[in-house]
């Protein structure tokens, strides 16, 4: 019974283990890809910030990380889009 308790509490400590990394590789691929593509859009007026804007005030992190991050999840969706619509049909 201690043996079943034990294994149970190990697989959902490496679950949420797995489910955080998961979610922090997810999140920093979107992110840069958001920078790059912020970047590119601008044609080089918005220099990509490769520190995760760490180093400005709260409020501007948050706002120019979700800027980011919504500017990737909207090109990967275009991209996955993209290739269902065209390469798989």
């Amino acid at each position: 019974m201690i043996d079943d308790i034990a294994e149970d509490a190990a697989k959902g400590l490496f679950r949420v283990i797995g489910r955080f990394l998961f979610s922090i590789l997810i999140e920093l691929l979107i992110f840069y890809t958001g920078e790059v593509v912020l970047f590119t859009i601008t044609l080089g007026y918005k220099k990509p910030r490769w520190d995760y804007y760490t180093s400005e005030k709260p409020s501007k992190f948050v706002i120019f990380t979700e800027m980011s991050l919504w500017v990737g999840f909207a090109f990967w969706l275009l991209i996955f889009w993209f290739v269902n619509s065209q390469l798989l049909n």
